[in-house]
C-alpha cells in the first residue's frame, strides 16, 4: 500500500454558480495574505487541471481518515474501450444514465498513442468511446464512502511480451515507462494538494496479442510476473493486488483461435497460481459486440464493457469484503408441493438466449401480458447454473427474475404457462444450466483439449443433483425434457456450423444414457430467421432432417415471434418460453 505524505486540512466552499472558490490552507491572521494565496493557488489549478479540477476542491477531503482510493487500469484494446460506444449506453436499461460525468471521482489518462490524454485530473466521463473505468466506479461508490481516483494507460494491440515489458527492448512501445510516469505525476499532483491516498488494486486486461503469436504466448506467464513485481517494486507497493481478467472465449477468437486461447488461459492461471495477491475476473458470460455479418467480434462493444466494469467492481468489493450478499431466494421451509406428488423436471439449456442475452427484468412490468412474471411464481420450483457456473443457486428457489446482469431467459413464461396448463397437484421444477459464452465443443461429451471449458459433465452432474435431491425429500420426480435453444456462437463460424447437427446427436445420445432415459425428448428452436448470425436456413434445415431420424426431437419454430437487433430481446424471449411450454404440451 502507498500512503501520501500526512493530509493537510483543507476547508473548501464551491459555488458552481457564482464560480468561486475560496480555501483556508494556513491559519493566517492576514486577509490580504491569505487572498493572495488563494489566488495564486486557483491560477496554478486552472493552469494545471483546468477549470473542471474544482473537483479537487470539492471531493470533502478535510479529515485526515479520508484516503483516496486509487485504481489503476491498464491494458490493450479492451481496457482502453475500443468499440464502445457513449451514445448507445442508455439503450441498456441497467446502465441507463451510466454516462453521465462523475464529479465526484478523479481520473487521469493516457490512452493509445497519447493523442488522449488528461491534464492531470480531471472528473470521470466517457470520452468519444469508454473503458470498464465508468461502471467500476459507479459500481464501488455505491458501497463505499471514500473518495475514488482512476489512473488509466491503455493501447491497443500491445503484447507483454514487448509494449508492456519493464525492461523496454527496443521493440515495443514502451508502455511502462510511460504509464509509471503517469502513475507518479497523478500521485504527485494528490500529494501537493495534501489529499491523502492508498494503491488498491490494478485491473489488468491484456493478452490477446501474445496470444496470436505462438512463438510469444508460451512465455505469457513470465512476462506477466515480471511486469507485476517490477511495478510493486517501482510504486514501493509490495502488496498491490491486480484483479486479472479473462480474454473472452465469447468473441471469434474463442473460435478462430480456440487452440491459442487456451495456452493464454493456462499461463494466466500460472500467473494466478504463483501469487496470493491476484485475483481473477471471470469474462466469458458477459455481453460481447457481434459484427453486422454476424460474426463475434473481437471487443466486448457498448454493453460488455458497463458488465466488466462492474465485473471489475464485484472483484473488488467482494476482496474488501464489501460486496452486498445476493439475495436469498430458497424457499423458507418445505417446498410447495404436497408430499409424494409428481414432480415434473424440466431441463432449459444453451447459450445467449437461452441465458436471456439482451432481455432486461427491467421491461417486463411494460410488456403487455407478461407483467405478472416480474413477481415470483411460488408455485413453480427453480434452480439455475448461469454462466458457465458464474451464478450458481445453492437450493430450490421460487421462479422468479434473478440479479445475474440484469437478464432473464424463456424460463419465466414457460413456468407460467405450464403452471397454468398442467395439473395443480404435480409439481412443476425447472432447471437452468446455460453458459452464454459457450460453443459446441464445450457441450461435446467426449471434452476438448480446452478442458477448463467442458460444460457436458457439469450439465448432467447438475440435473442428476436435482433429480436425485427432489427423489431424496419423497416427491416422484419424472424429467419431461429438454428444451434447447440453436447455439448462436456455432451459427455463424463455418466448422461448426457444418457439424451442428452431429454435434447435438452425439449431446442427445449421451445425455439420454448419462440421465437415464433413453426416450428423452429433446425440444429444440429455431434459429431466427432475423438473427445477425445468418445461416439459420442451413443450420435450420440440418435441425430439421435430425428430427426425421429420432422422433424424440422436436424442431420449434421461431419465425413468427418479434426479434431485436442481436437477440429475441424481452418481448421475444418471453413469447418464446410461451412456444417451448406449447409444444411440450402437444406431444403429452
Amino acid at each position: 500500500m502507498i500512503t501520501a505524505a500526512p493530509l493537510i486540512r483543507i476547508d473548501s466552499w464551491y459555488n458552481p454558480y457564482h464560480n468561486r472558490t475560496e480555501m483556508n490552507l494556513f491559519h493566517d491572521p492576514s486577509r490580504e495574505t491569505r487572498t493572495a494565496v488563494n489566488r495564486t493557488l486557483c491560477i496554478r489549478v486552472r493552469t494545471l487541471l483546468g477549470l473542471i479540477t474544482s473537483l479537487v476542491l470539492m471531493s470533502g477531503l478535510t479529515h485526515a481518515d479520508d484516503v483516496m482510493r486509487i485504481f489503476l487500469f491498464a491494458g490493450q484494446s479492451n481496457m482502453v474501450g475500443s468499440d464502445a460506444q457513449t451514445e448507445r449506453i442508455d439503450e441498456f436499461p441497467p446502465f441507463r444514465g451510466a454516462g453521465a460525468p462523475q464529479e465526484d471521482v478523479l481520473y487521469s489518462y493516457v490512452l493509445e498513442n497519447g493523442t488522449q490524454a488528461s491534464t492531470g485530473w480531471v472528473p470521470l466521463r466517457p470520452l468519444n468511446s469508454f473503458g470498464p473505468e465508468l461502471t467500476f466506479a459507479r459500481r464501488v461508490k455505491q458501497q463505499i464512502s471514500s473518495p475514488i481516483g482512476i489512473i488509466k494507460s491503455a493501447v491497443g494491440g500491445t503484447t507483454v511480451a514487448f509494449d508492456w515489458n519493464p525492461d523496454a527492448p527496443e521493440k515495443g512501445q514502451k508502455l511502462y515507462p510511460r504509464t509509471l510516469k503517469l502513475i507518479r505525476e497523478s500521485l504527485d499532483l494528490l500529494k501537493q494538494r495534501g489529499i491523502a491516498y492508498q494503491l488498491e488494486g490494478v485491473m489488468w486486461h491484456q493478452g490477446e496479442n501474445d496470444m496470436l503469436d505462438r512463438n510469444l504466448m508460451n512465455q505469457y506467464a513470465e512476462g506477466l510476473k515480471k511486469l507485476i513485481a517490477r511495478l510493486r517494486v517501482d510504486l514501493q507497493a509490495p502488496e498491490l493486488k491486480w484483479y486479472l481478467a479473462e480474454v473472452s472465449e465469447k468473441g471469434i477468437w474463442g473460435m478462430d483461435h480456440r487452440a491459442n486461447l487456451g495456452v493464454l488461459y493456462d499461463q494466466q492461471q500460472i500467473v494466478l497460481k504463483s501469487d496470493s495477491r491476484l485475483r481473477w475476473v471471470p469474462t466469458s458470460h458477459l455481453a460481447f459486440e457481434v459484427m453486422g455479418s454476424g460474426q463475434p467480434h473481437y471487443h466486448f462493444g457498448t454493453q460488455g464493457q458497463l458488465q466488466l466494469g462492474e465485473a471489475f467492481a464485484n472483484a473488488y468489493l467482494q476482496e474488501v469484503d464489501r460486496l452486498p450478499p445476493a439475495a436469498d431466494r430458497r424457499f423458507p421451509e418445505n417446498l410447495p408441493v404436497a408430499a409424494k406428488q409428481r414432480v415434473r423436471l424440466f431441463v432449459l439449456a444453451g447459450q445467449r438466449n437461452m441465458e436471456g442475452e439482451d432481455s432486461y427484468v427491467d421491461e417486463i412490468p411494460s410488456t403487455a401480458g407478461f407483467e405478472s412474471l416480474s413477481h415470483p411464481q411460488e408455485q413453480v420450483l427453480y434452480r439455475h447454473s448461469l454462466g458457465g457456473g458464474v451464478a450458481v443457486s445453492t437450493d430450490w428457489e421460487p421462479l422468479e427474475p434473478n440479479e445475474f446482469l440484469g437478464n432473464f431467459g424463456p424460463e419465466l413464461s414457460f413456468g407460467a404457462r405450464l403452471r397454468k396448463s398442467l395439473n395443480p397437484e404435480e409439481g412443476i421444477a425447472i432447471v437452468k444450466f446455460t453458459h452464454s459464452g459457450a460453443q459446441s465443443p464445450d457441450w461435446s461429451p467426449r471434452g476438448s483439449l480446452q478442458s477448463h471449458r467442458n460444460l457436458y459433465q457439469r450439465f448432467v452432474n447438475f440435473v442428476l443433483a436435482a433429480q436425485q435431491d427432489l427423489s431424496r425429500r419423497g416427491y416422484d420426480c419424472q424429467l419431461e425434457g429438454v428444451f434447447w435453444h440453436t447455439g448462436e456462437n456455432d451459427t455463424y463460424f463455418g466448422p461448426y456450423l457444418q457439424n451442428y447437427a452431429q454435434s447435438m446427436k452425439q449431446l442427445i445420445d449421451q445425455s439420454r444414457i448419462d440421465l437415464k432415459r433413453a426416450e428423452l425428448t429433446w425440444f429444440i428452436t429455431e434459429q431466427h430467421k432475423q438473427a445477425p448470425w445468418g445461416h439459420s436456413t442451413e443450420i435450420n434445415a440440418s435441425l430439421l432432417e435430425l428430427t426425421k431420424s429420432d422422433p424424440q426431437v422436436k424442431l420449434i419454430k421461431t419465425a413468427h415471434l418479434p426479434h431485436a437487433k442481436r437477440h429475441f430481446g424481452t418481448k421475444g424471449t418471453l413469447m418464446l418460453g410461451e412456444e417451448m411450454a406449447d409444444a411440450y404440451l402437444k406431444q403429452r
